[in-house]
């Protein structure tokens, strides 16, 4: 794996309560109107970000392995990547250092934000190299308490810019949140600033921390199929070629 966490007793292990069973259903784009108005009569707009443009920057090993990981479809996995929103970004919603753990359907984030000053690339903000990334994970550690295995750190560079626009809906108690990306696109962090549509890469998400409530259990009723769905793994095969990605 390109990151490895060393189970901790601390304060900041994370807890059972934290995870969350994690739905994808990839959809034609062309069907986003139509599931946005199914979702608008069922659950309430986010009441802070209903709607805006994310960013991401991952990182993967030289190898490619958490890209591997997803293509095999490996039960437990974690993804790294550096999250800002807006276009440009937007300062008070903030850049964020975020690790992503999978435990099969269950998914839970960890993440510290990262300081978008100094001098910005043409994304608006600084992406850190290997020196940098290393002390901002040690900040991730610190944060969570949960010690993070130094000798992979130095392995781990830039691979996928992935940008989408995204609608969020939550249930007033927190229990489910909704999410439907579109527009997805992808870049080279290390080449050109050249954003390419990603084929099939729509997709709707539902988390929660239990069943899913009876108004949105008929999803099947919309012709959507529940997937493995990976915007990152798309992205890379798009950007450095699917049988060379998955041969690594």
């Amino acid at each position: 794996m390109p990151l490895t966490l060393r189970r901790s007793q601390s304060a900041g292990e994370t807890r059972s309560s934290d995870w969350r069973e994690e739905r994808k259903y990839p959809l034609p784009a062309a069907r986003a109107g139509l599931l946005t108005a199914w979702l608008d009569a069922r659950l309430p707009r986010d009441p802070q970000y209903a709607e805006g443009v994310v960013t991401s920057c991952y990182y993967d090993t030289a190898n490619l392995d958490a890209y591997q990981e997803s293509a095999d479809g490996e039960f437990a996995k974690q993804k790294l990547r550096l999250r800002w929103y807006g276009d440009p970004v937007d300062p008070y919603a903030g850049v964020w250092l975020e690790l992503k753990s999978r435990d099969g359907a269950r998914s839970v984030k960890q993440r510290v934000r990262y300081p978008s000053s100094g001098a910005p690339n043409q994304l608006g903000l600084i992406i850190p190299e290997r020196e940098e990334l290393a002390r901002r994970l040690r900040d991730l550690a610190d944060f969570t308490g949960r010690p993070l295995e130094p000798t992979l750190q130095p392995t781990l560079q830039p691979t996928a810019l992935i940008r989408y626009r995204r609608i969020r809906w939550q249930a007033a108690d927190g229990s489910v949140r909704a999410s439907l990306d579109t527009e997805v696109q992808a870049s080279n962090p290390r080449g050109a600033p050249i954003w390419l549509p990603v084929p099939d890469g729509s997709v709707f998400e539902l988390k929660s921390r239990g069943d899913l409530p009876p108004q949105l259990a008929q999803l099947a009723r919309l012709g959507l199929r529940r997937t493995a769905h990976s915007k990152y793994a798309l992205a890379v095969e798009l950007l450095y070629g699917g049988e060379s990605a998955r041969a690594g």
